[in-house]
């Protein structure tokens, strides 16, 4: 039998994008997990918390340890035919027993975000797990495009996109807060300076006649930056709510007037995608990887001055609500990430690379 391990310990971090890859990869890998045995000769191992053994099923072998204990795992004797990294910033650089190890690359925002020494053990980091891995997926192609711009990256790669949810049943599950207005812009991220919120705080003085609702995680600097703006300033159209279910998150997308993402830089970007599923119209940044996933059925905004930022948000939601065939048309632009689908195309990567 042929082994492929796979570290999918971010499973535990639900509100970031790496855990939301790791989960919905996981799921539907553990479902194929009999047919891999029967059809292919593979056997799945899986690299989780100890509080996760069994969340993907009974049909793969589970590798629990509690998170002080991961580096020890590059001295596990694990014979592996694959070693898959799904995420560059695994603690697991590689296993001494793997043949083979693929990475999946999400983005190298560190480029954008650090400097200085920062910016050099960042890339360092990146430069040896590159060096580890035999070949490489990216998410996007702007991340694919990136990573060979700025490092020597000459092995067998290709770009398989990110699945998302529809969570248009979802959303019927959840009710939202009494205390939110009945229309609202909306903004979902893990708050991080990246995420340029705090554009989007300047912005709303130039929209008085909307309201905007921002969810995510307030227990950062950046966070608590963002909040200390909200109660100091004069504008009282801005509301704010803690992390999120999936099923809430679903009810916000489903009740707002538009998703706003001004993101600095991204390997990708599931909450435009996710907002599109349910026909909602998206505002993005023209940075890094989101033209290639918004479509051209997203608006952007050119110009991330607040002023210029309103006005594109006022004339689009006009353009919006002019045509009642756009909703379709974003629905139809989502389609094209499919997470059973994603799945699907790592299967054939796994099975090209052990020869199974």
């Amino acid at each position: 039998m042929k082994r492929i391990v796979i570290d999918f310990y971010p499973v535990s971090l639900p509100y970031v994008g790496f855990g939301e890859f790791c989960r919905q990869i996981g799921e539907r890998l553990g479902k194929r997990a009999a047919e891999l045995r029967s059809r292919h000769g593979i056997e799945l191992f899986f690299i989780l918390p100890p509080k996760f053994r069994g969340c993907f099923g009974n049909e793969v072998h589970y590798i629990c340890m509690p998170k002080s204990f991961r580096r020890l795992l590059a001295l596990y004797p694990i014979q592996a035919d694959l070693f898959h990294i799904p995420y560059q910033n695994s603690r697991t650089k590689r296993l001494p027993l793997a043949k083979k190890q693929l990475l999946t690359v999400h983005d190298i925002n560190f480029i954008y975000e650090k400097k200085g020494k920062k910016l050099k053990r960042a890339a360092d980091r990146f430069r040896k797990i590159m060096g580890q891995s035999d070949y490489v997926n990216y998410i996007s192609k702007f991340a694919y495009e990136d990573v060979k711009k700025h490092f020597h990256a000459p092995q067998p790669g290709r770009v398989i996109y990110n699945g998302v949810t529809d969570l248009s049943a979802l959303s019927r599950q959840a009710s939202l807060p009494a205390s939110l207005p009945d229309e609202f812009l909306f903004h979902i991220s893990s708050l991080r300076r990246k995420k340029n919120v705090h554009l989007l705080l300047e912005m709303m003085e130039y929209l008085p006649e909307q309201n905007l609702l921002i969810a995510g995680d307030w227990d950062s600097d950046y966070g608590r930056m963002l909040q200390q703006r909200i109660n100091e300033s004069d504008s009282r159209n801005i509301y704010v709510l803690p992390n999120v279910t999936e099923s809430e998150k679903a009810a916000l997308y489903a009740a707002c007037r538009a998703l706003l993402f001004p993101s600095m830089c991204e390997g990708f970007g599931l909450p435009p995608i996710e907002a599109m599923k349910l026909g909602k119209p998206v505002f993005l940044s023209t940075l890094t990887s989101l033209p290639e996933i918004g479509g051209k059925e997203a608006f952007y905004w050119d110009d991330l001055s607040p002023k210029a930022m309103a006005e594109v948000v006022r004339k689009q939601l006009a353009v919006f609500d002019e045509s009642p065939a756009y909703a379709e048309k974003l629905r139809q632009n989502a389609t094209r990430f499919d997470w059973d689908d994603c799945v699907e195309q790592y299967i054939k990567f796994y099975i090209e690379i052990i020869g199974s």
